[in-house]
């Protein structure tokens, strides 16, 4: 039987993981607020830090970096953001992200201004590997974003609300139907001219339920999949 442990209603601040390939398991840390603090800040994918079997719950990040860490089997349920927080080459397995979350973005790379060289390149190729072997990363399905932007995550391994999150492949992109499409009132545009100039193979986009311009979203998403941009599900 295993029994998780419990942190509570506790500040960290200044708390920086690097180059540590610490394994964090069994955990279970409830309104905890983390500031200025650093998670898995590795250079190579073998010191990348781990979180297995874990909860995150009510928690609140402030100005924290979050980089290369591995996840697996791990609940987010509400998450408070002081701005965006982003993960920066990370993998995730088995990860539900449920209730209110804030404002969050996933994206492949390591460092966002050196996104070439051979740092880079051995981070994707243990990311490739470790997607291969993994029934599903992500479940997004009841998370109640106020943003969400999902990069370089293999679209087929996450979990999602078909009414509110769509599949976009690359080649539906390139076709450039949605370009003589009113998507004025939305960042629809943006987000599939960043996809094609990524290179990935396909994308999810998400309407996020708290975000002010979500009915213009939604139905810029609508616009998509009745066009035949957005997959049909």
């Amino acid at each position: 039987m295993i029994i998780m442990k419990i942190i509570a209603d506790q500040l960290f601040r200044r708390v920086y993981d690097q180059d540590s390939a610490v394994c964090i398991a069994d955990l279970e840390v409830r309104k905890c607020r983390f500031e200025s603090c650093g998670f898995s800040l590795a250079k190579d994918p073998t010191f990348r830090s781990r979180i297995v079997r874990s909860k995150i719950i009510d928690c609140t990040d402030g100005g924290c970096v979050i980089g290369c860490f591995v996840a697996e089997d791990v609940l987010v349920e509400g998450l408070k953001t002081v701005n965006l927080l982003q993960t920066w080459g990370a993998v995730f397995r088995r990860v539900v992200f449920r209730g209110k979350i804030d404002r969050v973005m996933f994206s492949p790379f390591v460092k966002p201004m050196e996104r070439e060289g051979d740092m880079q390149r051995s981070f994707e190729k243990a990311n490739a590997e470790f997607y291969r072997d993994t029934d599903w990363a992500l479940d997004i399905s009841e998370a109640q974003f106020k943003e969400c932007d999902i990069r370089g995550m293999p679209a087929k391994l996450i979990r999602r609300d078909p009414e509110t999150q769509v599949v976009v492949t690359r080649e539906k992109a390139i076709q450039g139907k949605w370009r003589q499409l009113d998507l004025s009132k939305t960042w629809w545009g943006t987000a599939l001219q960043f996809f094609i100039e990524d290179g990935e193979p396909d994308v999810v986009l998400v309407a996020p339920k708290r975000h002010k311009k979500y009915k213009a979203l939604l139905d810029g998403l609508k616009l998509l999949r009745d066009h035949g941009v957005a997959e049909p599900d």
